[in-house]
């Protein structure tokens, strides 16, 4: 359901799923706690390929926030397809969270502005 790698020092993680809902956010969540058991951990969710969400997920992104400047690390998500991406807005979630157009762009800007 969830797939990592690490590249320069960032953890990369993408989903074999195309829904975010409450049918799998239990198994997702614990899978990015993980990465945040480690201070200053820098994490790129590319949202590729995901085209639905529902509450539950939204919850889950608020939530791994909080749980990520806790411990001193952050996530960055990217590739929203245009329906995440108009939920994320609708809901204004894109101002709380950093959103960039593709995993390049996402990965590189930790090289630029990244508090860690």
């Amino acid at each position: 359901m969830v797939e990592t790698e690490r590249t320069d020092g960032v953890d990369i993680l993408w989903f074999r799923t195309d829904r975010i809902n409450a049918l799998n956010v239990d198994v997702i969540r614990p899978v990015i706690m993980k990465l945040f058991e480690t201070p200053y951990t820098r994490v790129v969710i590319d949202m590729g390929g995901v085209n639905y969400l529902d509450s539950t997920a939204f919850a889950m992104f608020l939530y791994l926030l909080r749980v990520a400047r806790s411990n001193y690390c952050t996530y960055r998500l990217c590739s929203l397809t245009p329906g995440a991406n108009e939920l994320f807005e609708m809901l204004q979630l894109h101002q709380s969270l950093d959103i960039y157009p593709d995993r390049t762009a996402c990965i590189e800007s930790f090289r630029h502005n990244s508090p860690y």
